[in-house]
């Protein structure tokens, strides 16, 4: 799981690489504000495990341009 915070405004973002019940490699994005119940999720499908970890590395450079800050992958 990668995670990332902006604290200023008090959100986060979250990625999660993994495999569904079919074998089919997944992406799984959360977001919201820290300390609420609310937030978004989407989950997109991707053709391979390298190709995901494109696809965190995509949503990485996007959350620093945006001020967040990375916290160490869990």
């Amino acid at each position: 799981m990668h995670r990332w915070i902006q604290t200023e405004k008090a959100r986060y973002y979250q990625a999660i690489l993994m495999k569904d019940l079919f074998g089919e490699w997944i992406l799984i994005m959360a977001w919201g504000a820290l300390g609420s119940k609310r937030g978004g999720m989407r989950s997109t499908p991707v053709p391979s495990y390298a190709a995901g970890l494109a696809r965190i590395g995509e949503i990485d450079k996007r959350r620093k341009r945006h001020g967040y800050r990375s916290l160490a992958p869990a």
